[in-house]
């Protein structure tokens, strides 16, 4: 499972079209994934961005206030907990553009970062 969960990370990250440097994948249960994202929300401009995944709730937008350690979460993608990774980052660019409608308004709690 640890693999399969790496490998996703990756091929979400390559289809945001990042490196993959500022994320990590935390192999406590349940398993967790960061993974910094480049750009700001339009909502929360000057904080850092993150997506977020648990194998419980799967993916969430958080935001990090610069000099801040704690994440909040902002939207919450819902459906399968494993979406296709052009959804995930479908769906994140449309966040970061104000062009998504599909974030739930109450998303799951997600626990700060991943170490």
């Amino acid at each position: 499972m640890k693999t399969h969960v790496l490998d996703y990370a990756l091929r979400v990250t390559r289809e945001l079209g990042l490196s993959g440097e500022s994320s990590c994948v935390d192999r406590d249960k349940p398993l967790r994934v960061y993974i910094a994202v480049e750009g700001s929300l339009p909502s929360h401009p000057g904080c850092l961005v993150a997506l977020l995944w648990t194998e419980r709730h799967g993916w969430a937008m958080a935001v990090e206030e610069p000099g801040g350690a704690d994440l909040t979460v902002v939207a919450h993608l819902g459906g399968p907990v494993e979406p296709p990774p052009h959804v995930v980052a479908r769906w994140a660019r449309g966040l970061l553009t104000q062009r998504s409608r599909s974030a739930t308004v109450n998303p799951p709690a997600h626990s700060g970062h991943v170490a």
